[in-house]
């Protein structure tokens, strides 16, 4: 340890202070043996920017919104975070922004380009010398104590506006606040979620004045009846003892230097430093276990081979060095041989006995922790125990990452799957694959009798395809591309583009005739082609002079009806002669028009009722282009449309029913055109819908299509 303080002042300047970093991890009142993904604490690189050399970078990413991301995106922000800064140039607070604007910038794009839509609050810190900057997103808050002085940050824990703030990943300019304090010895930083500002304010601010940070966030583990998510921070001058039995470490990560605990608060390991002698890096896998086992027995060795020695001393006492060598005896040749074999045998027996486990062992042990905390919460807290096998998946996924389909870890996600799923009313179904279309990207289907139409979006085709009576496979030799419903194909002198959308029309009063499927590209190339004959297609050119960004059509009673969130707005055309001839005319007129800007899908039902889906899973309702008030209704706790990504109306007057699609949840949900929730449908493998793009319904066999990648599934709605 001491030659590593050595070299670290020959290649940077001496710190007025070092910090004593502790963690805090809790569901249900009890303190989970993982540490908070989104934790980290940085010292600055060999190769920081100038004027960076001698800060300290803490930060800490919590989930936020309604949907929580993997375990490793908030890591991966969190690192990404403290290289932006370390890399960025300017004062600290410039530095701070920069690296802060860029996560919500890439966030913000992320959330625009995928379905899978995240949201993060952000909590961090800079120590500079004796300066300390504090910086956050979103709705976390912070506590600093110096003397016997404790500052809440915000101001006002019992102020919602203040608490409450925009999270990173919503727009474009992050919502960024900032403030600034003088470190003194003894100093403390305490960063946490939310959940921090419902305790008792007078208990906080007793836990912060505390003997040590191990107790501060003891104390504070006492009064989080919930989850609560925390990092605690001392600051202490470079050569003082710590009063706590800690390790210490230089960073959380880094090439030759050690990565933050992975266990949190627990009774006899409270906390940790910032100054540590290099250890193995988080990624360690078995084989660096085993370099781990073999180095601790060579400890032990060594002592052996000591008593080796003595005893070799003991049979061949040392020469006079004047007298002839007697390295040439028998005796001799025996014990050079013998030693190293010895050696061996020992360091191989250490490792036989258990001195050491890999990192592997050690995660599949932390894994089996949670299980049991989870396992022991009231499944009447739903929250708690969704949180608590929320925390048993993370650990799995990390097990998983260090030994793929371990048969341990594979039970135990079963298990968190069976009792979430309960929980929250999923209804698992085994799933068919009814038709795959190599290098296809599905984004739309439309069933109609026995023949199903798929949109390929990767390659601009439509397909149909005839089913069997039974609906879950294909008659063979009946798929089909239809000519005329692709990229570059010609139809009526007009060569189609890129294909928006596809749907059925009944009625004739705008097209050729009536009972076609019909496609929209992006320059209002309307083509529709009859089921049979679909050589014989039509086609017509709309007006798009009012276009943005169209992404859906959908027919009734004659008129046409375009989906456009770039231009806010739902146009109409109106049929005659046999075409749509004319302008579009605006859907939302007057005053008070919805922002659908983030519309996802639309439907009409028969009685002409216009529903638009928007991405944060609000559906609105209008009837004669005025709003009418509409809710979801009947889902568990636990359970909430978020982050939607499509919808489908069947208006079977015997099955009315939407089906609203969750790509992140890998989920179909049901309900009825009022918003009452019948059932949440995944399929036994969530992975199957993990690029879920659309669905169709057959309600004479009670099955509903799904479109996933290239794959179209068939799923029993039924039990």
């Amino acid at each position: 340890m001491e030659a590593s303080k050595t070299l670290e002042s020959q290649t940077r300047m001496a710190l007025e202070f070092e910090a004593l970093v502790g963690h805090l991890y809790v569901v249900n009142g009890r303190s989970i043996s993982m540490m908070p993904p989104g934790a980290l604490v940085e010292v600055a690189p060999k190769k920081a920017a100038r004027g960076r050399e001698t800060d300290t970078f803490f930060v800490l990413v919590l989930p936020s919104g309604d949907t929580a991301a993997p375990a490793l995106f908030y890591e991966q922000m969190a690192q990404l975070c403290a290289e932006r800064y370390f890399n960025s140039s300017g004062s600290v607070t410039a530095g701070i922004r920069a690296a802060l604007a860029h996560l919500n910038e890439n966030l913000y794009e992320h959330n625009q380009l995928h379905g899978a839509h995240y949201e993060a609050t952000l909590l961090c810190a800079v120590m500079k010398g004796s300066d300390l900057y504090l910086a956050r997103i979103g709705s976390g808050v912070a506590l600093f104590r110096s003397d016997d002085e404790v500052q809440p940050f915000p101001s006002e824990f019992s102020n919602d506006e203040q608490v409450f703030g925009m999270p990173l990943g919503v727009r474009m300019s992050p919502d960024v606040k900032m403030a600034m304090y003088q470190v003194k010895e003894g100093a403390r930083l305490l960063l946490a979620d939310v959940m921090l500002a419902d305790l008792n304010y007078d208990s906080v601010r007793a836990a912060m004045t505390r003997d040590d940070i191990g107790d501060v966030l003891l104390a504070l583990k006492e009064a989080a009846a919930g989850t609560l998510t925390a990092t605690a921070i001392e600051f202490v001058p470079p050569e003082e003892p710590s009063p706590l039995p800690v390790p210490v470490v230089e960073s959380t990560r880094g090439e030759v230097i050690t990565p933050a605990p992975e266990v949190v608060v627990e009774e006899d390991r409270p906390a940790t430093s910032s100054r540590e002698e290099p250890a193995p890096r988080r990624s360690d896998t078995r084989g660096d276990g085993l370099r781990r086992a073999v180095g601790s027995a060579a400890l032990g060795t060594a002592a052996a081979i000591d008593n080796l020695n003595d005893a070799v001393d003991l049979v061949l006492p040392e020469k006079d060095p004047a007298k002839k060598s007697d390295s040439s005896t028998p005796l001799m040749a025996a014990l050079a041989l013998l030693i190293p074999v010895v050696v061996v045998l020992v360091v191989v027996g250490f490792w036989l006995s258990g001195t050491g486990q890999s990192e592997f062992d050690l995660c599949v042990t932390q894994a089996y922790q949670a299980a049991s905390l989870a396992r022991s919460i009231d499944s009447s807290d739903v929250r708690g125990t969704l949180a608590a096998w929320s925390a048993v998946n993370a650990v799995v996924a990390r097990c998983d990452s260090l030994n793929p389909n371990d048969p341990q870890m594979i039970a135990l996600a079963n298990e968190a799957q069976t009792v979430t799923d309960a929980l929250v009313g999923i209804d698992r179904r085994p799933t068919t694959v009814v038709e795959t279309l190599p290098s296809a990207v599905l984004t739309r289907l439309v069933l109609q009798g026995q023949d199903l139409y798929a949109l390929d979006n990767g390659n601009d085709i439509v397909y149909r395809i005839t089913l069997n009576p039974d609906g879950l496979s294909v008659s063979p030799g009946t798929r089909q591309p239809i000519a005329a419903m692709r990229r570059g194909g010609i139809v009526n002198q007009f060569t189609v583009g890129d294909i928006i959308d596809i749907t059925w029309a009944e009625n004739n009063a705008g097209l050729q005739q009536g009972s076609v499927i019909t496609a929209l590209d992006d320059q209002g190339v309307l083509i529709n082609c009859p089921p049979r004959f679909t050589q014989q297609c039509s086609a017509q050119r709309l007006n798009t002079s009012t276009w943005v960004r169209p992404t859906q059509m959908q027919f009734w009673q004659g008129r046409l009806y375009v989906l456009d969130p770039g231009a806010n707005q739902v146009w109409r055309y109106d049929a005659s002669g046999g075409s749509f001839p004319n302008a579009p005319v605006e859907y939302f007129v007057g005053e008070g028009r919805p922002d659908i800007r983030s519309a996802v899908g639309f439907a009409i039902d028969t009685p002409g009722s216009l529903y638009v889906l928007l991405s944060d899973g609000a559906l609105l309702k209008y009837t004669s282009a005025q709003r009418v008030g509409f809710a979801f209704s009947n889902f568990p706790e636990g359970q909430s449309l978020a982050n939607v990504n499509r919808m489908y109306m069947n208006t079977n007057p015997t099955d009315l029913m939407m089906y609203i699609v969750t790509r992140d949840l890998f989920t179909i949900y049901q309900t009825t055109h009022a918003g009452t929730r019948a059932a949440s449908y995944r399929p036994s493998e969530d992975r199957q819908f993990a690029e879920l793009a659309d669905v169709a319904v057959d309600s004479n066999n009670d099955l509903i299509y799904a479109a996933s990648g290239s794959t179209i599934y068939a799923l029993q709605r039924g039990q």
